[in-house]
């Protein structure tokens, strides 16, 4: 839910912070589980950031369909189930390469996305709302004409992966919808009816891929009655793929813990539907109430 208006201002300093934060104080430290007292990544993390791993959690038989679909051009329909179950543990590897590198706090020399301004031509008229807020686009464009080279789905490469406070406790949760007004703007739900539900929030700091915005187009309201929005999947070229990463602890155990990842499609590099190459995610028809004014 990009349409509203928006608060959250990018940090250059994030793009190399470790993702989940603390909600008591999420710009200065990190979640408690993996703090040590001074609210940075504890030393022994550190140390232990090769035993890091990452599989995802779930999304795939929505990659399959995507792909089976003749009529829906985020994937090719020349895709085979074997060409992306090729591609999950890639997709693993990547995003536990990328916290990894958050883990010890290190620059990434070569980013896929940049965070920019949104301009009157980057939106349709019934999203001018979005002009002068931020945004994000593929680093790279024209993109490689390689389709191998791609930062994409079919490649096991990521944009980046969505930070933001824990507010698995309830008095966290609490504190964080008392302290910002624009929560849940700015949540990510992940892994829900599984073991490993989890809920992030953004507002207190947030690196590149909280500031995708997401596609929408006007439909007929079902009762007949004006329009409304609706999420347009034929322009959304990327998704939040969900993630259980294996974290090492302080000790010599291990905390399983959800993160989202941002990937893209196929479309995301087709410069006629996407002349400008902006990342649009899809952040599901729960956000939809908010997107049309209700609460």
């Amino acid at each position: 839910m990009r349409i509203v208006k928006q608060q959250v201002a990018p940090v250059q300093a994030l793009e190399r912070a470790f993702p989940w934060r603390s909600a008591r104080d999420p710009m200065n430290r990190v979640y408690e589980p993996f703090a040590d007292a001074d609210g940075r990544v504890h030393p022994r993390i550190v140390a232990r950031a090769d035993e890091i791993t990452a599989t995802m959690l779930r999304n795939k038989s929505v990659f399959k369909a995507i792909a089976r679909d003749p009529d829906d051009h985020r994937l090719p329909v020349t895709v085979t189930n074997e060409q992306l179950e090729a591609a999950w543990p890639v997709l693993g590897e990547s995003v536990a390469a990328e916290i990894r590198r958050l883990t010890r706090g290190h620059a990434l020399k070569s980013p896929p996305v940049r965070i920019a301004r949104v301009e009157r031509k980057h939106v349709p008229r019934h999203e001018r709302a979005l002009v002068g807020q931020w945004g994000l686009f593929l680093a790279q464009w024209p993109p490689n004409r390689s389709p191998r080279r791609r930062p994409s789905l079919l490649n096991g490469r990521i944009l980046g992966v969505y930070m933001g406070a824990v507010l698995d406790d309830a008095d966290d949760l609490a504190y964080w919808e008392e302290a910002y007004e624009r929560y849940p703007a700015y949540a990510l739900g992940l892994g829900d009816g599984t073991r490993y539900q989890s809920l992030m929030g953004a507002e207190g700091a947030a690196n590149a891929a909280v500031f995708a915005n997401t596609a929408t187009k006007l439909v007929d309201r079902p009762d007949g009655h004006g329009r409304e929005i609706a999420i347009d999947e034929r322009r959304v070229n990327a998704m939040f793929v969900e993630f259980l990463v294996r974290m090492p602890l302080p000790g010599r155990g291990f905390r399983a813990q959800t993160i989202g990842a941002v990937v893209a499609l196929e479309n995301a590099f087709d410069q006629k539907t996407n002349p400008y190459g902006s990342i649009l995610v899809d952040y599901g028809e729960t956000y939809l109430p908010n997107l049309n004014g209700h609460s």
